[in-house]
């Protein structure tokens, strides 16, 4: 058995479905944002170390999949900050959202449920973020 199968024996089972429901989707933000596809997966990977390790906090949040999706942008972050990526992107949840949307095809609905929040929510970080975007056009 390896460590990685050892460690996932024992996860609680809400955490590995949870895990396995939005780990896509969580790669895909990664990869959206960093260039180095080892490096998403890494980022990814340090966000769910991160989410195991307080959830019991993540499921009595307010929102399990909003307080995960802080993780992973943090994960992502600190990538981001060590690896100095080049591309100017979008800051914010507006600017998770319009990466999702926009650039990786996601749906308005998977948007909102991967980000733990409402459809209009994520209506609303789109409207704003292509606001932003125009504004630094000008």
């Amino acid at each position: 058995m390896t460590s990685r199968q050892t460690r996932a024996a024992q996860d609680p089972l809400d955490f590995l479905a949870f895990r396995e429901l939005v780990s896509r989707t969580y790669l895909r933000y990664a990869q959206a944002r960093l260039d180095a596809p080892a490096l998403a997966q890494a980022a990814v990977d340090a966000a769910f170390v991160d989410i195991r390790r307080c959830w019991p906090q993540t499921l009595s949040s307010a929102s399990a999949p909003q307080a995960a999706w802080h993780h992973l942008r943090l994960a992502v972050t600190r990538c981001l900050e060590r690896e100095a990526a080049s591309r100017p992107l979008l800051a914010g949840p507006g600017g998770d959202a319009a990466l999702l949307h926009r650039h990786a095809g996601m749906p308005v609905e998977d948007i909102a449920s991967a980000m733990g929040v409402t459809v209009a929510c994520v209506r609303v970080l789109l409207t704003r973020a292509d606001r932003e975007s125009a504004g630094r056009v000008r």
